[in-house]
């Protein structure tokens, strides 16, 4: 059964958050077939008002901790055709603007940053409280192109389908 991509960017040390239920997961086609994988070192910060209201949110992902399951295509990804990690050690997420669509939920515009190119991008965040905790909630696509991630791969597919999950303490 195929795992849902949980983003941008669960990050990779939590001040205020549980990091085993934390996570930021990808899935792109690659042959015809899907290929997941997910990050295991990230950070995601979310500020909050004093009513719960979203105000800002940020996140960084370290490109190394990559893990689609495979070892030897986890050291490709990291070469200068793919993500470059040497020289690009960091994906990076800043909020730029917030819309409350209805009560916990959002439409975030975004920097994204990924191997030195920056795109603007509007994201979906769904927030509810659970056991204490802020969940925060985001499923989106980048085009990998837009960041010149894999070349000009054929056989790959351009459409990465990403999941995030985060908890911070309220």
């Amino acid at each position: 059964m195929q795992r849902l991509l949980i983003l941008f960017i669960s990050l990779f040390c939590f001040e205020n958050a549980n990091a085993q239920d934390s996570s930021i997961d990808f899935i792109i086609k690659n042959l015809g077939v899907n290929v997941d994988g997910h990050f295991n070192e990230f950070v995601i910060t979310a500020d909050f008002d004093s009513d719960g209201k979203l105000n800002d949110i940020a996140g960084t992902i370290d490109v190394s901790s990559i893990e689609t399951g495979i070892d030897s295509r986890d050291e490709h990804i990291l070469e200068e055709d793919y993500f470059n990690a040497k020289k690009h050690r960091k994906i990076t997420l800043k909020s730029t603007a917030i819309k409350i669509l209805k009560v916990g939920s959002y439409e975030v515009t975004a920097h994204l940053t990924i191997k030195g190119k920056t795109k603007k991008i509007t994201i979906p965040i769904a927030i509810e409280k659970v056991d204490g905790k802020y969940k925060i909630t985001s499923y989106f696509e980048i085009n990998r192109k837009d960041f010149d991630i894999g070349g000009g791969s054929f056989i790959m597919g351009k459409t990465v389908k990403i999941s995030v999950t985060h908890y911070q303490d309220i």
